[in-house]
């Protein structure tokens, strides 16, 4: 009876315990490695493309012609980084990119080469007339015939549709136009002021005569 008792008491203990137990964790199962993308071989890698759309694009940059054709260039830009995005990994998708962004970097040339010009031309036309005013062309003959020279050349440059060249003749002469209005300037402002002091010393002996034709008169009466 005794021995029964102490089975009893022991099953009792091991079914208390088993329900105090957690219930066990479901194992999770591992995530499958995901398969890198493979590359695209069935379309060549469009290396001549990119090549050109990175030409363009240091072309336009180089030369400040964004801002005169700002939404073709940020399309450019969008197509050029997308392109660069896809090459390697789907090279038909990277080529029809790179064509689209050397369409629209061919339209911003289009485009802003000619206002990009007209402008480089305005400022110089601005300068130049500001020289004249101050009659540079007399004052600095030698300089301003330079000056006037590389101005034709930048004008013949820009009726031929030489554009770069153009842009670049003209900032050369904006600074050669630039110095003789300064140099005219300085010698315009010597000259007035040595005319001033002249001025000033006959004013002076004049005066001086007058005081002495006074003292003289004073003295005789």
């Amino acid at each position: 009876m005794k021995k029964m008792l102490i089975l009893i008491m022991a099953g009792l203990a091991l079914l208390l315990f088993s329900c105090a137990s957690p219930p066990e964790q479901p194992v999770q199962p591992e995530q499958p490695v995901q398969p890198e993308q493979p590359v695209d071989t069935r379309a060549p890698l469009p290396e001549k493309e990119l090549a050109e759309a990175k030409s363009l694009k240091t072309r336009v940059d180089n030369n400040g012609l964004s801002e005169f054709a700002l939404e073709n260039y940020q399309q450019a830009e969008k197509s050029l980084q997308d392109g660069e995005a896809a090459y390697g990994k789907d090279n038909a998708k990277a080529k029809t990119a790179l064509d689209a962004a050397i369409a629209s970097y061919r339209t911003v040339i289009s485009k802003a080469f000619p206002l990009k010009v007209d402008r480089s031309k305005a400022e110089v036309d601005t300068i130049k007339a500001n020289a004249e005013s101050i009659k540079a062309q007399v004052a600095m003959k030698s300089e301003y015939a330079a000056a006037k020279a590389k101005y034709d050349e930048a004008v013949a440059a820009k009726d031929a549709g030489n554009f770069e060249q153009a842009i670049s003749l003209f900032a050369e002469d904006k600074t050669l136009f630039q110095n003789v209005y300064e140099k005219t300037k300085v010698k315009k402002e010597a000259a007035e002021a040595e005319i001033k002091s002249s001025q000033d010393g006959l004013k002076d002996a004049e005066d001086r005569a007058k005081a002495g034709d006074e003292e003289m008169q004073g003295g005789g009466q």
